[in-house]
This record gives C-alpha cells, structure tokens and sequence, in this order.
C-alpha cells in the first residue's frame, strides 16, 4: 500500500497559505493585535471567529486554539493570518504588532495544581527499624521529540458545513472531535486523512489538533482550503517537550537487603496548561517505585505550571522518567551493600501474587531472573563488572594526587563502566484519554472477492500493516490485505483511540486477531461478505486505593533488561558507548525482524537523550538549538535477543527509555567512581565528576 505525502507536500488548488502570530510575552495578557492595510485576499482570525468551543477536545488536553485574554507562555499562537502568496504573507506577517502587558511574576514557587499522596504500611515505623538508609534525588531534564517530518495540517471545506482534515496524527479521532467542537459541527461532518508519519515518540498527539483547529477555522471563515505549516525552527521552539522531573527516593532496608520502606517525592514540571497530568504524574509514581518490592511507602506527588510550552507526552507518558530513579536508586542499594546489582535485582523484584502500587495485580511470575541472565551473558556483564570494579576500588585505595602526577598511573588508561537495569511496560492508559466516546474499536468484513478489508482510523503504518497480515494468513488464510478509514457497514467508525504505548500491537492487533477468529467462526455458516466490530474494554480497578483507573492498563506486563557498557576518554573526557544489549520478554512476537530493527532505533535514541540533549528555558523562552543527534560512526552496536512465549502479544517499544538510560548513568557512576544521579550526562558533567577523583573526600 502506498505511503500517503507529508504534510508539506500536499497541493491543493486555489489553497491559502497560513502563519501564526504569536506571543511576545512570557505571560501577560492580550490587548491588541495591529496589522497593516491588508490586501482584499489576506485576513486574519483569531479566538473572536471561533464558533464554537475554544480548546481541544477530551480530558486532560484543554489548550485553548487562540487565547481570548490571558497569555500562558513566550511564543504561545494568538491568531492566524491567511493569504494567497507565502512570500507576500511573511512580509505582511513581520509587518504585524500583538500588544500585551505583562503579568507581574510570582514572588513564591506556585503551589502544585495536581497533587498525589498514597501511603501503605507504616514507613515512618521502617525508618525507625531500618538496618541502613539510601537516599538519592534524581532529575530528568527536557527532551524534544525532534519528528522527522513537518508539523502542519491542511484543511478543505466541503459541502453543508462539513471539513476535510490533512495531518501527520498519532490520533484522528481526538483530531475529528477538536475541530468539531471549534466549528460547532458535528464530529461525522469531519474526515480526517492522516499525512504520512515518521517517527513520532509521541510528539505527535496534540500538536496536529491544535494545528488543524487553526487551519480549519481558517477555511472556515474564508471558504477557501487552507495550509498550515509550521517551520523547523518554529516547531522546536513553541511545539510541547517532555517534562523535567524531580523524584526524591529515601530507602530504609533491612539487613538482607529487603525494601523495609520508600519515601517518594515526585516534583513534575509541566509548563501551561497541564497536558494528560494525572496519567503522566501517576505513572512517573508508578515507574519510581520500579519493579521491585515495597513493604510499606510513603508517596507524595506534585504537578507543576510554569510560563513555556507545554510539556507534553514522550515515550511511557512519564514512566521513563519513573524508571530512571527506580533503576538509578537501585544500583546505589547495591552499591551501597557491595552486591552485584543483577543479584541484588533479582532477589527483590515483585513475583505474582503482588500488586502494583496503581492496583494492578501481577498475575504471571515475570521472566525477571531470565532476562538478567540473558543482558548478562550477552554483554558479559558480570566478568566486566567485577573487573570495573575492582579498578574503582583500587582508585579509592590509591587516589590520584595533583601535587605528585607520577602518582596518577591509573588515569592514563581508559575509564570504563557497565551498568544495568530492569523495568516492565503495559499498553494501555491509566485514566481513558478519550474525547467522550468511553468504545474503541475497529471493523472488519471479508469480502465476496477474499480481501479482509480492516476498517479504522488508527494511523496504522508498516510496523502494524505485517502483524495485521500475518494474523490474517494464519487465522482466515487470506493473502489480501485492504485497509479502510470510512468502513464498509455504512455506520460510522468507531474510534480506535492513540497510537502510542505500543497500542497497535496489545490492543489494536488482538482486536483483529478477536474479529479474524468471529469472522472465522461464520465464514461458512452465512454468505459473504461478513462484517464484525470487536470493542476495547477497560477493566476497572483503583489507582493508589482512590481514582478509578483500567487494570488492563498493565495486563499483560512486557519485562525488559538493558546493560549499557561505556567508556570515557582520559584525555578529552567524552564518553563512549562500547555496546547495548537488551533481552525483553513480551509474549508472541508477530514480526520480529521489524521488532528487532524498531526496538534498535529506540535504543539509539534514549541513549542520545540521555547523552546529549541539553535543552531548557530562561526566562520563559527556549535556550538551546536542537541537539546533536548522533552520528553513524558514533552509534553503538545493539544486540537484542527475545524471551520467546505464546502468550499474548504485548508491547514492549517503550522498554528502551525505560532501560537504556538508567544504564547508561550507571556505567558512568562505575567508571568514574561518582554518583550520577541526572540525565542528560555528557561531557561537562563527566567533567565536574573527573574533579571528584582528586577530592576523594566528596565522594559518596
């Protein structure tokens, strides 16, 4: 099947051309917009021209399209100015003056607009008993998703009121009901057809809808097809980042090492407007906890505002910077008891029987042990690891000396660390993220001719079309595949929700899979062509003993191991990865090949996230250009090897960031004998750690 265009590369006749005005203030409010003479054929709107409601679409994800008064962040879109002519549109746009007076800043930090606070047990009464205490606090700074392909949307107007969406989406469905609610038509009124979509990492979820409710109100107002684009540069810098955490972990163990109790501080910064933040700041509590054992915890949560983009999803919607901690915090348990850290994980994981903290039972015994095994020996971990470590220890023994440089033998030689890590993966949301519909699901129908025609609005894409026809092949024996945005039965579709948490494989794919086997069941009892629909259901349980959540959300759970080997230069200081290496577990795997490849290029990229980027904010606006993305030469080698089982199939495409990081800082920690706590680590911060080695008496 054909690749649909980028969204850059859509023509359409008679199309105006859109740019955005946007705010020269941090925060403030908004008091007039000034534009030149405007020829007859460019115009501008703004919040005032929108018939309908004034942000997106569902819970969690209210941004206003135009603000009407109030400012929330530098750079924040205030109206939209259209034209014929690009080049004449940019000159009129620079022409154009947004008056605003500032809001005075707060003179105290802001109080958190969502807070989460759960206690099990009696930790204070842990501390009191507990053999040692290990505390550490641990940071994950910004990342941007940095696409591949443009942000942008395209929209045409059709007959009776109705609207024609283009856009690169994670998620039509929260598309179609945003630019419904704007326009005040009705959500069948709207078709959206996705542009082609590269690699997202979940920078492409609410971005497109704000876009095409911009676009659409354009050609709304003027009858006239309309196309947004945004540039790269403009997209870096006003379209949302992942958020910056805090998480404070104090550990009170008993004497075989066990988890007597936890106190966990969670601090989430989520710049305006708060996108998804009681899913992302429960799964960072989630993720902080890991996998391991609890015998009682304290846990205090907290999500903050502040004047800049919104902070948005990234991979895990905030497990990743959960896990970070948890694994992070793990590997100083160990090191705080002198024990290997695969030993000491596999001793105190949770085994079935336990619970999640969020509710959620663990029904199977994970492959825990396995699957250290398996990063073990593919790595050759332990024999590295000792050997590591010995040097470290030797280093303490013999400490360099400034004054004395013949002394300093032990730093003409390559530094050198291993590290390892553990965490598991769902595929669903805690909390629905849905527009209002509480179903999804999809369509299929065998035809008279033998195609399976699937019917959804999932952006599906290569990775989803080879699992949805090997399934096809084996349950039915079809061979054509056909894949349909409008459906066959002549009802509307349902939605099959966001393409993220690896939902094409865990839920999107036993969907088919469920309506291939009822098609099957009928295929020779009633005459072609045969339709099904086959519906998503959220089990229900209570995360933290109080919000109702879905218990499917991490039913079943996909385990995965990293071990990440680096090595710094004496001289220079750069660090250098030697090789990651990942044994995961998550149950039948439909497309290996395709799995072993996506499951490489994630590696890579949190690996890059944890090295490089160093993006953040002063004063409101964005201080940093997009970072280095590594180069061929630079990219380590992955070696990927699979638990295989047939059970369900489930997703484990986020289980890199979840991993690879942690891992990674560990083997640093290793190298440099110095407690890195904080990602991005690269070159300056090896740096200041370097200075450690000459002050041993600020070592941890």
């Amino acid at each position: 099947m054909e690749k649909p265009p980028f969204v850059d590369d859509i023509i359409i006749k008679n199309c105006l051309s859109g740019i955005l005005l946007r705010s020269p203030m941090v925060s403030g409010f908004l008091k007039e917009i000034r534009v030149p003479r405007l020829p007859y054929n460019v115009s501008l709107v703004a919040a005032a021209d929108i018939p309908g409601k004034n942000h997106l679409a569902g819970s969690g994800t209210g941004v206003p399209i135009f603000p009407k008064e109030e400012l929330a962040y530098y750079g924040q879109p205030v109206a939209l100015i259209l034209g014929p002519d690009p080049v004449k549109l940019r000159e009129l746009a620079e022409q154009c003056e947004v008056l605003a007076e500032s809001a005075p800043e707060p003179a105290e930090p802001g109080e958190p607009f969502l807070e989460r606070n759960y206690h099990a047990g009696n930790a204070g009464e842990a501390f009191e008993k507990a053999w040692k205490v290990v505390e550490g606090s641990y940071t994950t700074g910004i990342e941007d998703p940095w696409p591949s392909d443009p942000a942008g949307a395209v929209a045409v107007p059709g007959p009776a009121s109705s609207m024609t969406i283009r856009t690169a989406t994670q998620w039509p469905g929260h598309v179609r009901d945003s630019v419904s609610g704007a326009l005040d038509i009705k959500p069948v009124s709207v078709t959206v057809e996705p542009a082609r979509l590269e690699i997202h990492l979940e920078g492409k979820l609410i971005t497109p809808s704000l876009l095409s409710c911009q676009a659409a109100l354009g050609s709304y107002c003027r009858k006239k097809p309309v196309k947004l684009v945004l540039k790269r540069d403009e997209d870096f810098r006003y379209s949302p980042k992942s958020l910056r955490a805090e998480i404070r972990i104090r550990t009170a163990l008993g004497k075989g090492g066990q988890i007597l109790g936890t106190d966990l501080t969670v601090r989430a910064h989520f710049g305006a407007f708060g996108i998804f933040a009681g899913e992302i700041l429960d799964r960072i509590a989630l993720g902080a906890l890991g996998a391991y054992n609890h015998e009682s915890l304290s846990l205090r949560a907290g999500a903050y505002s502040a004047p800049i983009p919104p902070a948005g999803p990234t991979p895990g919607f905030g497990l990743a910077q959960g896990f970070f901690a948890a694994e992070r915090h793990a590997s100083r348990i160990a090191d705080t008891l002198g024990e290997d850290p695969s030993e000491w994980r596999k001793n105190f994981f949770l085994r079935r029987g336990k619970s999640l903290p969020a509710g959620t039972a663990v029904r199977e015994n994970p492959p825990v042990e396995e699957l250290l095994d398996t990063a073990a020996a593919l790595s050759d971990y332990r024999r590295k690891w000792a050997a590591n470590e010995l040097l470290r220890k030797n280093r303490r023994k013999n400490p360099p000396d400034r004054d004395n440089p013949a002394r300093n033998f032990n730093l003409n030689e390559p530094f050198r660390g291993i590290g390892i890590a553990l965490a598991y993966q769902g595929s669903s949301f805690l909390y629905h993220p849905g527009t209002g519909r509480t179903e999804e699901g999809i369509e299929l129908t065998l035809e008279k001719d033998g195609a399976l025609v699937i019917s959804t609005d999932f952006p599906w894409g290569d990775n989803q079309l080879h699992p949805w026809k090997t399934l096809a092949a084996k349950i039915l024996g079809v061979e054509e595949l056909r894949i349909s945005r409008t459906g066959v039965s002549g009802k509307p579709l349902p939605e099959a929700g966001p393409a993220c948490l690896s939902r094409s494989i865990a839920v999107i794919t036993g969907l088919v899979e469920k309506a291939c086997v009822a098609i099957r069941k009928q295929r020779f009892r009633n005459p072609l062509p045969i339709t099904v629909r086959r519906y998503y259901h959220a089990g229900r349980a209570r995360a933290w003993d109080q919000y109702p959540c879905d218990e499917n959300a991490f039913s079943p759970l996909s385990w995965g191991s990293a071990v990440v080997e680096a090595e710094i230069d004496p001289v220079e200081y750069v660090p250098r990865i030697r090789g990651i290496w990942m044994a995961l577990e998550g149950g039948t795997i439909l497309a290996e090949d395709r799995a072993r490849k996506s499951l490489a290029n994630s590696a890579i990229q949190a690996l890059s996230w944890a090295m490089k980027e160093k993006t953040g904010y002063t004063g409101g606006r964005i201080t940093a250009l997009p970072y280095p993305l590594p180069r061929m030469e630079e990219a380590p080698k992955v070696g990927i090897d699979f638990l295989w089982s047939e059970g369900k199939p489930g997703g484990i495409g986020e289980l890199p960031f979840y991993t690879v990081p942690a891992a990674y800082v560990q083997a640093l920690s290793q190298a440099l004998d110095y407690p890195f706590q904080a990602y991005p680590a690269g070159s300056g911060d090896i740096w200041g750690a370097v200075q450690n080695l000459f002050a041993p008496e600020e070592r941890e």
